[in-house]
């Protein structure tokens, strides 16, 4: 059995992270950890991702494309995952559209 996104931010290593976007699912549970720092291949990707996976991404391949951006986090949130943990190595802030993304 998984812990709880909220449960997994409670982690000494998330104390200095901040949730953008999504507090509604805080409790929705982790069954997988991954990376995900790829672009979206539809026909892999609905095979690959799972219900309940929590990723770390650096964002790179969305970084310069907000509309591929949105529509990444779309399709990624589309196949219940979990959480879509963002570093900031490449990107800074987000827009408005991608924190209601």
């Amino acid at each position: 059995m998984g812990i709880t996104v909220r449960e997994a931010l409670k982690l000494d290593i998330f104390k200095n992270s901040k949730i953008l976007a999504g507090s509604k699912g805080l409790d929705r549970v982790i069954n997988r950890v991954s990376v995900f720092d790829c672009p979206i291949q539809v026909d892999r990707d609905k095979i690959v991702l799972k219900e309940g996976d929590f990723f770390v991404s650096n964002f790179f391949p969305f970084k310069d494309d907000e509309n591929y951006a949105l529509y990444a986090l779309d399709f990624i949130n589309s196949c219940g995952c979990a959480c879509f943990c963002v570093t900031n190595e490449y990107i800074d802030s987000f827009t408005e559209n991608l924190i209601k993304a």
